[in-house]
């Protein structure tokens, strides 16, 4: 029997999806006994916690005041801090901030955004680089520099906030701010609601981690970038596991993206074209279905090469990459959230056949439905 340790902080929901994804590989291990981290009002939470650390077999632990004992044990551990990507002598757990920041910057110009900003930590790797990703997606694409404020994690003085509320003041409207996670997102909410701007119409905001409670006591409701820290968990105790057994096992735990969960401090339209406008709003509202150009064209007050002319103007692409856009985004989450059969998948955008489906999805991704499902999973 492996004695195993696991010391979670679980005031987030991070903390808390990454603690399932351990439970989950846990419960095919009956050759495990776990002691989880008692909570902090029992009395006896010290003592317990001593007489563990002194004598476990294995260890994971997520941003613990006992990371520098535990790093100098001589014993299987798999440790995540928030504040490191990167520890000294043990396997790095860390989100893929390249892809978050692509992400953002995708959604943003997909809006119609023209002006971007980014709000982040100055001293957080992960926020630095959260940022250089979001700004080089957007250069890619020949957009102008983005605005940026970093200030220092946890100064969140009255000082802090004005020189906040400055920023905002300063950058042209409307303005998208890609906050590094879901505080500094309530962060820049609560800084234009003290200068008077509406959010999302003069200020849209995004942040990431999608935490909720955070999310969702924001007024309004922050838009956040999930992250798959229940993935993350499984696999921290698969390759605890194969430490224990002393196995060959990988280096680097990544933590992946699983989408944007768009709330209302994001959900508008920034284009400055109302027919343009017009096409979006139709496209966003009944993607699912079989669409044709000529059924966008209805929905607004142009000709069909006069529509397509000033959307590729505006957004840099067609009416119909959009809507293959949404479509696949759609096929991608239910794919990766849910246990539906790819029939069933195929029945919700109006496909006639789950074959015709298929082919769409791997032209457009290089596997199939099947395929794309196994790989989110391996």
């Amino acid at each position: 029997m492996k004695r195993v340790l696991l010391l979670i902080d679980t005031s987030r929901a991070s903390g808390r999806k990454f603690l399932v994804g351990i439970e989950r590989y846990v419960s095919l291990r009956e050759e495990w006994e776990v002691c989880v981290q008692p909570p902090e009002y029992l009395p006896t939470r010290g003592t317990g916690l001593r007489a563990w650390l002194d004598r476990p077999d294995g260890i994971i632990c997520r941003d613990s005041p006992h990371t520098a004992k535990i790093l100098k044990m001589d014993i299987p551990k798999v440790i995540n801090e928030t504040a490191r990507e990167s520890l000294p002598g043990v396997a790095s757990i860390y989100t893929d901030s390249a892809r978050i920041g692509e992400l953002a910057a995708d959604y943003f110009r997909d809006s119609g955004f023209c002006h971007f900003a980014f709000c982040g930590f100055e001293n957080m790797e992960w926020s630095r680089k959260r940022f250089e990703a979001f700004s080089a997606r957007l250069r890619e694409n020949n957009y102008a520099p983005v605005h940026t404020f970093h200030s220092w994690r946890g100064s969140r003085e009255k000082g802090e906030r004005e020189s906040l509320s400055g920023w905002l003041e300063s950058l042209p409207r409307p303005v998208c701010v890609f906050a590094c996670n879901d505080d500094r997102g309530v962060d820049v909410i609560q800084a234009c609601q003290n200068s008077g701007f509406k959010v999302p119409e003069e200020v849209a905001v995004l942040g990431v981690d999608n935490d909720e409670l955070v999310c969702g006591l924001s007024f309004p409701p922050l838009s956040s970038i999930e992250l798959d820290f229940a993935r993350a968990g499984f696999d921290a105790a698969c390759l605890l596991d194969l430490q224990m057994r002393q196995e060959p096992s990988a280096e680097d735990i990544v933590v992946k993206p699983g989408g944007i969960v768009t709330r209302r401090s994001s959900d508008i339209i920034a284009v400055d074209d109302a027919e343009v406008a017009k096409a979006l709003i139709f496209i966003r509202n009944n993607f699912r279905k079989q669409l044709q150009v000529s059924d966008i064209v209805g929905a607004t007050n142009l000709s069909r090469r006069m529509l397509e002319l000033r959307f590729r103007h505006q957004l840099g692409k067609s009416l119909m990459d959009e809507v293959w856009r949404l479509r696949l985004e759609y096929a991608k989450k239910l794919l990766a959230n849910t246990d539906d059969p790819v029939y069933r998948i195929a029945d919700a955008l109006e496909y006639t056949d789950p074959e015709h489906f298929a082919r769409f999805f791997k032209k457009m991704t290089g596997h199939t439905p099947s395929e794309y499902r196994r790989l989110l999973h391996t």
